[in-house]
């Protein structure tokens, strides 16, 4: 494990002192990239196999920087012919290593993504120099997410440092924000939840299971088909194809229809029909408007009478 380490450092001296390893774009294409190829490789470039072997990464660069020289390489191409002519651990380096030249802050918080940044920025030289803080600043902004880079990036900072910290203190007042907001809207939920009618109900009012409340009377009594006659639901809500009088218990007519009656007569006291159809004979009645004039023999012997002098 020791011996991968020393490897890898020595790729990445090597690799981070070839101009534009990790500043410039290895995806990009310029003009007469072909012609260029064709000129580099007529010189026999050297192959990097990656080994511990300072000096002989030393001597790899110095190489490689000779062609490039010699061919007028142009800048945006020198990484992408440098490290095709990487092999074995070197290639394998570069593969792995090639996903993070173009890091992104992703899920990371501004803490871990500085963190990041800052171990793979040590591998390229131009940023740990004095003018190099520039275009460190302008890449590590390039990478943050949408929302911070948005907030940060129109104030142009341009001390890593600074930078740092600058999204550190936005992305915590962010995420204090919104648990802020998260608990209103909780609190609100739960409010609204909690919320109920301002009275108790009584027994009067709760609904029994498959009972309907009445339009009038009596709020507790259960509602009544006129179909049917059964209780539990209504006339609409039936689903007996048979009518049933709600009186009399029989089937085959409504209560509208029924022909059981119970009036009752005032001249007999029975029921089934009213005084004018009563079949039997008519009562006197005692209290009619007669006046009756009495005598005074008839009166001496009531003492209930009230006797005064009329003028």
């Amino acid at each position: 494990m020791a011996g991968r380490g020393r490897d890898d450092a020595a790729i990445a001296e090597a690799l981070g002192m070839l101009a534009g390893v990790l500043g410039g774009n290895p995806n990009v294409v310029g003009m007469g990239a072909a012609r260029q190829l064709s000129e580099f490789q007529k010189n026999n470039p050297p192959i990097f196999k990656g080994a511990y072997d300072p000096d002989g990464a030393q001597k790899w660069l110095k190489e490689i920087e000779r062609i490039f020289r010699v061919t007028e390489c142009a800048d945006n191409q020198k990484v992408r012919f440098g490290t095709h002519m990487l092999s074995e651990e070197a290639d394998d380096w570069w593969v792995t290593t090639r996903t993070e030249l173009e890091l992104k802050q992703g899920n990371r918080s501004v803490t871990e993504y500085a963190a990041k940044f800052t171990e793979l920025s040590k591998y390229y030289a131009p940023y740990n120099e004095a003018t190099g803080e520039f275009s460190k600043c302008v890449k590590f902004e390039n990478g943050l997410r949408p929302e911070i880079k948005q907030a940060i990036g129109y104030q142009r900072i341009r001390v890593f440092s600074d930078l740092v910290d600058c999204c550190r203190i936005f992305e915590q007042d962010s995420k204090a924000r919104a648990e802020s907001y998260q608990q209103r809207v909780d609190r609100k939920g739960k409010n609204q939840n909690d919320r109920g009618k301002p009275y108790a109900a009584g027994k009067g009012f709760q609904r029994q299971s498959g009972m309907k409340r009445p339009s009038g009377g009596d709020s507790s009594a259960p509602a009544k088909c006129y179909r049917c006659g059964q209780a539990g639901h209504r006339f609409h809500e039936c689903t007996s194809a048979e009518k049933k009088c709600f009186k009399c218990g029989k089937g085959g007519h409504l209560a509208a229809e029924c022909r059981l009656k119970t009036m009752t007569c005032f001249n007999c006291g029975e029921v089934g029909h009213i005084s004018p159809q009563c079949p039997k004979p008519k009562k006197e009645n005692q209290s009619g408007g007669k006046v009756f004039a009495l005598s005074g023999s008839e009166t001496a012997a009531d003492d209930r009478l009230i006797r005064g002098t009329l003028w």
